[in-house]
C-alpha cells in the first residue's frame, strides 16, 4: 500500500502541468466578466468557470508559450442575433491580446470601448457589421502594433481622426458604410510605404483630396460613394503598386489624360459618375488583365486608344461622356478628334 502510494505521488510530481490550468487567473476572469457583461449569451459564447480557459472550444486563443489569451473573436452565426448590449470595458484586462473582433451583432451599440486603448499588444480590430456609433477614437493612434482596423458597416460619425495616420504599422483600414463626414485627413500621405489598404466608401466625406495624398502607395484605394470633389490624380502613379482604385460615385474632376497609370499593378478601375474631363491615357493599353473598368458618367473625350483590353471592354462603361469615340464605341468624327 505505501509503495503505490509512493509511486501515485512521484507520478503527481513529475507532471504537476498535467492537472492545471494553462489560462492564467487574471485574463480567466476578465473573460468570465466579459461573458457576464454581455449577457450571457450562450448561443454565442458558453465558457464554463470550471474548464481551461485556453481549452474552451469557442472563441479564445492562447499563446502556446506563454499561455496568455491573444485573441477573443466574437462573431454572430445569426443574422437575428438578440445580444443587446455595448462592448465591455472587461475587454481591456487581457493585456496580451492581439487580436479582438466583435462581428455582426446588430445589437451591439454604443461608442467604441475606450478600454480597448489599454490593449498596446493588439495589431487585429474588427468591429464591423454592428450598430456601433459615436466618433472614431483618437485612442487607436496609442496602439503602435495595430496592422488592421476593420469597423465598416456601423454608425459611426464625425471626421476621420488625422491621428490614424501615424499608425506605423497599418495595413488595412477599412471605415467604409458609416455616416463619416469631413475631408480626408492630410496625415493618410504619411503612412510607411507600403501603405494600408484604405476602404472609405458610403460615407459622406466632403472636400478636395489633400495633396500629400501624393505619397500614398496603396494596393487598394475606395473612396466612392462620397461627395469628395476636386484633383484625384495624385492617387495615380506609374510606380505605384495601385492593383484597384475606386473613386466613383463622387465629384472628382481632373484631366484624365495626364494621370500615369501604374499598368504593372492594375486590375480594378472605376470612375463612373464623376465630372473627370481630357482623354484617355495611352497607358490603359498596357494594363494585361482588367477585372472592372469603367469610365461611364464623366466628360471625356477623344478616340479610346487602341490595344491592350480596351476594346474588349463592354461600351455601356464608357457611356454618358462629352465625346468618346472609336471601338467599341462609333468611330471618331472630325469633330471629335479635334476636340
Amino acid at each position: 500500500m505505501l509503495l503505490m502510494l509512493g509511486l501515485c505521488f512521484l507520478l503527481f510530481s513529475a507532471f504537476p502541468l498535467a492537472f492545471s490550468e494553462r489560462c492564467h487567473p487574471q485574463d480567466k476572469k476578465a473573460l468570465l466578466q466579459l461573458q457576464k457583461d454581455l449577457g450571457n449569451p450562450y448561443h454565442i459564447i458558453s465558457w464554463n468557470a470550471k474548464e481551461d480557459c485556453c481549452e474552451w472550444f469557442c472563441c479564445v486563443k492562447c499563446d502556446e508559450k506563454t499561455n496568455r489569451v491573444i485573441s477573443v473573436a466574437l462573431s454572430s452565426p445569426f443574422p437575428d442575433t438578440n445580444l443587446s448590449a455595448q462592448i465591455p470595458p472587461s475587454v481591456g484586462d487581457l493585456p496580451y491580446l492581439e487580436s479582438l473582433v466583435f462581428h455582426k451583432f446588430p445589437k451591439l451599440v454604443g461608442p467604441i470601448q475606450p478600454a480597448i486603448a489599454k490593449l498596446t499588444k493588439l495589431k487585429y480590430l474588427d468591429l464591423s457589421n454592428n450598430n456601433l456609433s459615436g466618433p472614431i477614437p483618437d485612442f487607436f493612434a496609442q496602439l503602435k502594433n495595430l496592422d488592421d482596423i476593420d469597423i465598416s458597416f456601423n454608425n459611426l460619425s464625425g471626421p476621420i481622426p488625422s491621428s490614424l495616420g501615424k499608425l506605423p504599422k497599418l495595413a488595412y483600414l477599412d471605415l467604409s458604410r458609416n455616416k463619416l463626414t469631413g475631408s480626408i485627413p492630410a496625415s493618410f500621405g504619411s503612412f510607411q510605404k507600403p501603405g494600408p489598404a484604405i476602404m472609405l466608401s458610403k460615407n459622406q466625406l466632403s472636400g478636395r483630396l489633400p495633396a500629400s495624398l501624393a505619397n500614398l502607395d496603396s494596393d487598394r484605394i475606395d473612396l466612392s460613394r462620397n461627395k469628395l470633389e476636386g484633383d484625384a490624380s495624385m492617387l495615380f502613379g506609374s510606380n505605384k503598386r495601385t492593383w484597384s482604385l475606386d473613386l466613383s460615385r463622387n465629384n472628382f474632376a481632373f484631366d484624365l489624360s495626364r494621370v500615369e497609370i501604374p499598368h504593372k499593378t492594375l486590375a480594378r478601375l472605376d470612375l463612373n459618375h464623376n465630372k473627370i474631363y481630357g482623354s484617355l491615357p495611352v497607358g490603359l493599353t498596357k494594363v494585361e488583365h482588367f477585372q472592372l473598368f469603367d469610365v461611364s458618367y464623366n466628360q471625356l473625350c477623344g478616340l479610346i486608344p487602341k490595344g491592350g483590353e480596351l476594346q474588349k471592354i463592354d461600351k455601356s462603361l464608357y457611356s454618358h461622356n462629352k465625346c468618346l469615340c472609336g471601338s467599341p464605341l462609333s468611330p471618331c468624327n472630325h469633330k471629335q478628334m479635334t476636340v
